[in-house]
C-alpha cells in the first residue's frame, strides 16, 4: 500500500516537472522573432516538430498550426535536427545492409566449407577400381566373398616361406586378426565380405583419421616374409615370391616392379614398400605410381 502511494506521488511529482518545462518552451517561443504572420507550417516541418518535442507542439491540429505561433529559430533548429536524424537513420541503413551483405557472404562461405567437407575420400571411381582389386586379392580361396578364412590362409602363405622368427610370426597373426576385427566385425564362418560391403567398409576406415593412420599395419611383415636375406631391400626376385604369396604371376611382378622402383636401382627399401602400399589405400589421384603395387587393377565396371 505504501509503495503504490509512493510511486503515485512520483508519477504526479514527474507530470508536474514536465508541464513547467513545456510552458517554460513555449513561453521562450514566443520572445523569439516570428516570420511573417499567419505563414502556415508545412506537414512535413509538423512532423518534425512532432518527433523533436515527442509530440507536444503538433498535435491533431498540426495543419491549422501558424509560423507566427512557432519563432523562425525553433523551426530551422527543428529542421536542422531532422537533417541530421534522417542522416544518420541513412549511414544506420547503409550500415546494416552492409552487414546483411557482409553476413550472406559468410554464410556463402561457410557453405561451400560444408559441402567441401561432405565429400569425403574414397568416392572416386579410380579408388574403387583399386579396392575391388584387393577383394579379389584377398579373395585367396576365389569364392566370390572374403572370410577371415582367406585372411588366416594368405597370412600361412607368407608364415610358411620361414623367414619371420617365431616371435615376428605370431605378431604377424595378431596383426591380421586385429584388422579383420576392425574392418569387419567378428569372426564367425558367417561373416562373408561382398565387394560392394568391402568398398563399404575401407570407405569408412578411409574418413575416420584415427582408423586410417592404422591401415597396411600388416605391410612390414609382408615384406620381412620375403625378405630371405635380410638386407632390408627388395629385389625383383624377392618381388615376385611376394606376388606368389598373393597368389598373382611373376609377369605380374616383373610389370608392377619396374613401375614402383622409380629411381630404378632394382630395390626396393621397407620404407618405401609401406609408403607404397599405404598410398594404394589412402589416394585418389590415378598418376600415382603405388597403384601397380598389388598388380594390375581389375577392369572398370
Amino acid at each position: 500500500m505504501a509503495f503504490s502511494i509512493v510511486s503515485r506521488g512520483i508519477l504526479r511529482t514527474s507530470r508536474e516537472i514536465l508541464e513547467r518545462n513545456m510552458a517554460a518552451t513555449v513561453g521562450a517561443f514566443q520572445q523569439t522573432a516570428s516570420p511573417p504572420p499567419n505563414t502556415p507550417i508545412s506537414h512535413s516541418d509538423c512532423h518534425r516538430l512532432f518527433l523533436a518535442t515527442g509530440g507536444n507542439v503538433c498535435g491533431h491540429g498540426a495543419h491549422s498550426l501558424l509560423w507566427h505561433q512557432m519563432p523562425t529559430a525553433v523551426v530551422q533548429a527543428v529542421r536542422q535536427y531532422s537533417k541530421k536524424s534522417a542522416g544518420a537513420a541513412k549511414l544506420r541503413r547503409e550500415v546494416e545492409s552492409d552487414s546483411d551483405s557482409d553476413s550472406d557472404d559468410e554464410f556463402e562461405r561457410r557453405r561451400q566449407k560444408t559441402d567441401s567437407k561432405r565429400s569425403e575420400r574414397g568416392d572416386s571411381a579410380f579408388w574403387r577400381r583399386k579396392m575391388r582389386t584387393l577383394h579379389r586379392i584377398l579373395d585367396v580361396n576365389h569364392d566370390g566373398v572374403v572370410s577371415f578364412d582367406d585372411f588366416s590362409l594368405l597370412a600361412k602363405r607368407f608364415n610358411d616361406l620361414g623367414h619371420l622368427t617365431p616371435e615376428v610370426a605370431v605378431e604377424f597373426n595378431d596383426v591380421i586378426k586385429h584388422t579383420w576385427e576392425e574392418l569387419f566385425g567378428e569372426i564367425t564362418p558367417y561373416n562373408l565380405v561382398t565387394a560392394e560391403q568391402f568398398l563399404t567398409d575401407l570407405h569408412h576406415r578411409l574418413n575416420d583419421k584415427k582408423m586410417a593412420k592404422r591401415i597396411g599395419r600388416f605391410l612390414p611383415y609382408l615384406f620381412k616374409a620375403v625378405d630371405f636375406d635380410h638386407t632390408g631391400h627388395l629385389d625383383l626376385e624377392q618381388y615376385k615370391l611376394f606376388f606368389r604369396c598373393l597368389g598373382l604371376t611373376e609377369d605380374d611382378a616383373a610389370v608392377s616392379f619396374a613401375v614402383i622402383d622409380k629411381n630404378g636401382d632394382g630395390q626396393l627399401s621397407l620404407k618405401e614398400f609401406v609408403h607404397l602400399g599405404r598410398q594404394f589405400f589412402l589416394t585418389e589421384d590415378d598418376s600415382k605410381i603405388s597403384k601397380m603395387f598389388w598388380g594390375p587393377l581389375v577392369a572398370d565396371h
